[in-house]
């Protein structure tokens, strides 16, 4: 049975420019609800706490708290929240190591947009994405 509500998603960039391209890439997907933004890793864990999103989407490197900082702090909190780190690097060990501090997916900047879709359709089966 497809899921027939938005997936509610929290966005963390410290890049103005790269935040508004996630936030462009999913709103133009469909099935997904952008319910907040945050521009460090600090302030997304805080969010999560008011939003409860089903997903967030964090970059690798931010300010106050990096992308696998807040990861390791999201899945300790919050055990049903789907986590994926995306970066401009890219490496099977960076991903090795996104998921050993909790994250369920990376996906290199490379590969943005459809890569992200890609993760988000196999944590997320039988959603409309």
């Amino acid at each position: 049975m497809p899921r027939i509500d938005p997936i509610r998603v929290l966005v963390a960039d410290d890049s103005p420019t790269a935040l508004r391209s996630v936030c462009d890439y999913l709103d133009f997907a469909g099935g997904l609800e952008v319910v907040c933004t945050a521009s460090d890793g600090l302030n997304a864990v805080q969010l999560v706490r008011k939003h409860r999103p089903d997903l967030a989407l964090l970059d690798f490197r931010m300010p106050r708290l990096n992308g696998l900082e807040a990861a390791q702090q999201l899945r300790r909190s919050y055990p049903e929240l789907r986590v994926i780190i995306y970066s401009e690097i890219q490496g099977s060990t960076l991903e090795e190591e996104c998921r050993n501090h909790g994250a369920d997916g990376y996906v290199s900047k490379g590969r943005l947009p459809d890569g992200l879709l890609e993760e988000i359709r196999r944590l997320f089966p039988g959603s409309v994405v």
